[in-house]
């Protein structure tokens, strides 16, 4: 028998999912709860008289809703009551009810048991169909999701949708899929999965388990790899082995391949398209878009300003691969250097000259590149450098490349010490797309102080490098001046207007 102690935690537990404020603790303490039988159908008892009821009296007659809805909260008050005390005493009803009440009041209650013995049964059936659970969760922003989120989550069969972040599930028969944000996607069973949109990594323990992935143009099976598959939403699908084999066939057209390590397929909805050279896809470019000047004691500087720049470079520039609209940022693996790439961006000053700082902060808009593998990727941190050399300033954003910018060194992670300063450095968390990052730092608001020629050149470097010897790594974007929606590159100055211009 349930004591009373219990009675009243569950009371409170169940009204917080309810009203929506439960927290993780809370939920977590919830769970352990309803591993009894007893517990669990208070549960279901309470949230199933708490809908159905409500729902049914508030919508029983419009002309009487008044009475109505205040009978249903008295009823409801009295039963949650009685449930928390444990009392089986009927419940005396105030003598003004009208029989249509009371055939409503039958109604629900008929719900409410129907509802209990059905919850109670699916909530075992779900227990013991479960086949996969949520290991791990970094930064995420979930969307319209029918499975529960939160870590050590059981999971059956459902839909998941992950607007930000990265998360990992384990599935019972060892396969490990990857879900980086934004990504739709539907768990079917243990050997099968649905991608509507977005990017899923998996890894497959071996090929008698026969996993496969499901898009709108492809199937995926899997023959003991660990692969990837990039949906687009126009249903185009990308799949990269990156390491054992699969093979893909087009839906539409019956038309199969086998990928080994390494090779990448494209597939439509008519045909598959081999690409291996390919390990990024290709960045369109946009239209330029300029941000006004912001002006009081607290200053907004962007390279859409003045005589601002931004760009990135990188060693073997390639066609198809320019962005326009972000800044691409990475730190490869020692023998696929081609693909380093470091960030270069001016800041016309010369509008703080009129401030006495007090501080200066850098920062930077962060956009998904579709570029590489957030799971591939950990904490990154990032390196900020100051060229000391003013007749370094001139620099050009249309013409700039590797072996032309300014202060460059040959590693991804280097700039030329004799021309730079060190100042500072900042971490992008893994799983982490959106957003700002960027750093405060006396030695920003120092090197705009020192500067003379009213421009000032920073670069960008990443200092974690991938630990994949395949590469595969994210490529870190940050929104260029010519972004469509994202902000620009900016420096932040708070200060006051010195007494010299001030008068």
């Amino acid at each position: 028998m349930m004591d009373q102690q219990r009675r009243t935690e569950l009371y409170e537990l169940c009204e917080a999912v309810r009203e929506q404020t439960v927290t993780d603790s809370q939920w977590t303490r919830l769970q352990e709860l309803v591993a009894d039988d007893e517990s669990r159908e208070f549960c279901v008892d309470y949230m199933m008289m708490a809908s159905h009821l409500g729902e049914v009296l508030e919508g029983h007659d419009a002309t009487s809703k008044e009475y109505t809805s205040a009978a249903g909260q008295q009823t409801l008050d009295a039963l949650f009551q009685r449930a928390n005390a444990g009392h089986g005493e009927t419940i005396v009803r105030s003598k003004q009810r009208s029989w249509s009440t009371v055939l409503v009041y039958a109604t629900a209650m008929s719900l409410v048991l129907a509802g209990f013995w059905w919850g109670g049964f699916s909530s075992r059936r779900s227990v013991s169909n479960a086949f996969a659970t949520v290991t791990n969760l970094s930064h995420c922003k979930w969307g319209t999701s029918t499975l529960p989120t939160h870590p050590g989550a059981r999971l059956t069969g459902g839909e998941l949708e992950l607007l930000e972040g990265l998360a990992k599930i384990e599935l019972d028969n060892g396969v490990k899929l990857s879900l980086e944000g934004p990504v739709s996607l539907r768990l079917v069973s243990p050997t099968q999965c649905e991608v509507a949109t977005g990017l899923l990594l998996a890894v497959v323990p071996g090929p008698e388990i026969g996993f496969t992935v499901l898009t709108p143009t492809s199937e995926v099976l899997d023959l003991g790899t660990e692969f990837s598959v990039r949906v687009e939403e126009s249903g185009r699908t990308g799949v990269r082995v990156l390491s054992g084999e699969v093979d893909v066939t087009n839906r539409s057209s019956g038309a199969s391949q086998r990928l080994i390590e390494n090779q990448i397929v494209s597939v439509n909805a008519t045909q598959l398209d081999r690409s291996d050279e390919a390990m990024e896809v290709s960045i369109s470019s946009q239209d330029p878009r300029v941000e006004p000047l912001q002006e009081s004691t607290t200053r907004l500087i962007t390279t859409a300003q003045g005589r601002g720049q931004d760009a990135f470079v990188w060693r073997e520039r390639s066609s198809g691969y320019e962005s326009d609209q972000m800044l691409l940022l990475k730190h490869c693996v020692s023998h696929r250097p081609e693909w380093d790439r470091k960030v270069y961006v001016s800041f016309d000053v010369s509008s703080a000259k009129d401030l006495e700082i007090n501080s200066a902060e850098l920062r930077f808009t962060l956009v998904p590149s579709e570029l590489g593998y957030v799971t591939r990727q950990k904490n990154a941190v990032c390196r900020v450098y100051g060229i000391i050399d003013e007749s370094l300033d001139d620099w050009n954003e249309l013409s700039i490349n590797w072996r032309n910018a300014p202060a460059n060194a040959y590693a991804a992670d280097a700039v030329d010490p004799n021309l730079t300063r060190a100042l500072g450095s900042f971490v992008i968390p893994q799983g982490v797309q959106t957003g700002s990052v960027g750093l405060k730092s006396d030695s920003i608001r120092e090197f705009i102080e020192s500067d003379t020629n009213g421009v000032i050149t920073l670069i960008i470097v990443r200092q974690t490098r991938e630990d994949h010897w395949d590469g595969g790594g994210l490529v870190h974007a940050f929104a260029s001046k010519e972004h469509p929606t994202a902000f620009p590159p900016a420096i932040r100055l708070v200060g006051r207007q010195s007494s010299s211009t001030a008068e």
